[in-house]
């Protein structure tokens, strides 16, 4: 009779300690991490933007700040840098000749913490969905990122050159020489 006990009793325990522990894996599950900056960033284009649709490598590099991060405490994201380099089958400032971008584009971000660490992340399939100066550039951060893993990348692009390039592309289609350089602002929102 006390082995039949012994081993109800332990039976009972086994089963209390697994009742117990799936609600913990169920809270455990990630909770999406949203986060909005600022980017300022030069643009080089090469070759120079012009009036003749050409392909056109755009190298973009630049500064990530004023970060709202939904994580909170040390490991909130307070800014950082971002690189990418766009690559288009055909680009001009005639917006009549639409912009085709290549396939296969990736960004990569160098985070700022608030503790002082760094963290990094790389978003791949960029899409842009508009030129003209302004336009919208998504993708995906790579589910191996330290930081932001699987998160969606929406970034409202505003490209200016002494003015907004949409003028300077204008002067361009009347003899202006090409655009080489330009710098850029976007908001950028992950979540």
């Amino acid at each position: 009779m006390l082995v039949r006990r012994t081993a109800t009793t332990a039976l009972a325990a086994l089963t209390a300690l697994c009742a117990s522990a799936l609600p913990a894996a169920t809270v455990q599950a990630a909770v999406p991490e949203t986060l909005n900056c600022l980017t300022n960033a030069a643009v080089a284009f090469s070759p120079p933007l012009s009036a003749t649709a050409q392909a056109t490598t755009v190298a973009i590099t630049g500064t990530v700040s004023g970060c709202t991060d939904s994580q909170s405490g040390g490991t909130a994201i307070t800014g950082g840098t971002v690189t990418t380099t766009l690559h288009f089958g055909s680009l001009s400032c005639n917006p009549l000749l639409p912009a085709t971008m290549t396939p296969g584009a990736s960004a990569a971000f160098l985070w700022n913490l608030a503790d002082g660490t760094r963290s990094s992340s790389t978003v791949t399939g960029l899409a842009l969905t508009q030129v003209d100066g302004a336009g919208t550039l998504t993708g995906t951060v790579t589910a191996t990122s330290p930081r932001l893993a699987g998160e969606a990348l929406t970034s409202l692009l505003n490209i200016d050159s002494d003015q907004p390039i949409v003028d300077n592309c204008v002067d361009v289609l009347f003899g202006a020489p090409p655009i080489a350089n330009s710098s850029l602002t976007a908001d950028v929102a992950f979540g």
